[in-house]
């Protein structure tokens, strides 16, 4: 069964929105448990404690959209009708 153009265009939403956020948490996973190792390595040597880090941002609608594009961009994408073949001759 085929998909409309509506229905890829919400699949290919759901799979940016899906890929952005996992970004988001993956980095900030990353970045927090960086931080508690730094504070625990602090607490042995008894230096002060590391900042907060910077945490990214959610993915905001336009974030989303922008990413979907390119997702579309890419599956929308036709071999070049003048697509040449090269072969090797042999002697």
């Amino acid at each position: 069964m085929s998909m409309t153009p509506y229905e890829i265009r919400l699949e290919l939403l759901k799979m940016a929105k899906d890929m952005l956020t996992d970004d988001f948490h993956s980095k900030r996973q990353t970045l927090s448990e960086a931080w508690h190792t730094e504070i625990e390595a602090a607490k042995i040597a008894g230096t002060a404690a590391p900042g907060v880090p910077v945490m990214p941002n959610y993915p905001t609608e336009n974030d989303i959209i922008a990413k979907a594009q390119v997702l579309n961009d890419f599956v929308s994408q036709t071999p070049s009708p003048h697509v040449e073949v090269k072969t090797k001759k042999h002697s």
